[in-house]
């Protein structure tokens, strides 16, 4: 995708604010991320998002993660599944991930692709997590690729779980689609000079969504709007289930 070679410079550049963009948290900074805090975010929202996904329905087992970056996540995942496969584009961010997790790292599986292709067998997993990923991919036909995969790997009545932000949802984000539209175009024009400090980002209307899903095969679609703890702003979580 075109947004890999993005992803493999922050891994080396910066891994922790690249996950957890805030402002004042960069690299060389006084009040830059460190593993302990940077882990105990991960910490503070994967509670939150636990607790609804909980709520829908969710087996523990062998969970695949799509964008385990630094491990802000994947720590919180190996302590409520017996396993996790871990898979993310960026070298960078798989060494720091393997780096600060600790003994948990023993129950992660990870594996660096190029491709939105899960190095997993069928119905081989019980879960499907990712956060704050999908939108940065180039498109709904990225997310798609992913959301066949994923039904490919999980087992039948096993749910996924996902963040996608929508219209709306997120109160510090107020720019309108047609704005997003524009900055989109310009990261393509920066992405095309080789200039990969930019992200792209895109926001779907919730319908968009759940027909991905639908068309995907999975079921009993939910979109969860929560805030979260750590900086109090709302966030959207999307719950599926294979038949």
């Amino acid at each position: 995708m075109r947004s890999n070679f993005e992803w493999k410079y922050w891994g080396v550049v910066d891994p922790l604010w690249s996950v957890a963009a805030w402002n004042g948290k960069e690299v060389g900074t006084a009040s830059a991320w460190t593993p302990t805090e940077f882990l105990r975010l991960g910490e503070l929202d994967f509670a939150d998002v636990w607790r609804h996904w909980q709520h829908y329905g969710v087996a523990a087992g062998r969970c695949v993660e799509i964008g385990c970056g630094a491990g802000r996540m994947t720590l919180q995942l190996a302590r409520h599944f017996t396993s996790v496969l871990a898979i993310d584009v960026s070298p960078g961010q798989i060494a720091k991930a393997k780096a600060i997790l600790g003994t948990p790292v023993e129950r992660v599986e990870f594996h660096l692709v190029d491709d939105p292709i899960l190095p997993a067998p069928d119905d081989s997993c019980d879960a499907m997590f990712s956060s704050h990923v999908f939108q940065h991919l180039p498109g709904a036909a990225a997310i798609m690729v992913y959301l066949r995969e994923s039904f490919r790997v999980v087992r039948s009545g096993s749910s996924i779980c996902f963040h996608l932000p929508v219209p709306g949802a997120h109160l510090n984000v107020r720019q309108s689609l047609w704005w997003l539209w524009l900055r989109n175009r310009y990261k393509k024009l920066k992405r095309t000079l080789r200039l990969p400090r930019i992200m792209e980002y895109h926001r779907y209307r919730i319908p968009v969504v759940f027909h991905m899903l639908a068309l995907t095969g999975f079921v009993d679609a939910e979109v969860r709007v929560f805030a979260m703890r750590s900086n109090r702003d709302y966030h959207s979580f999307f719950l599926a289930r294979k038949p």
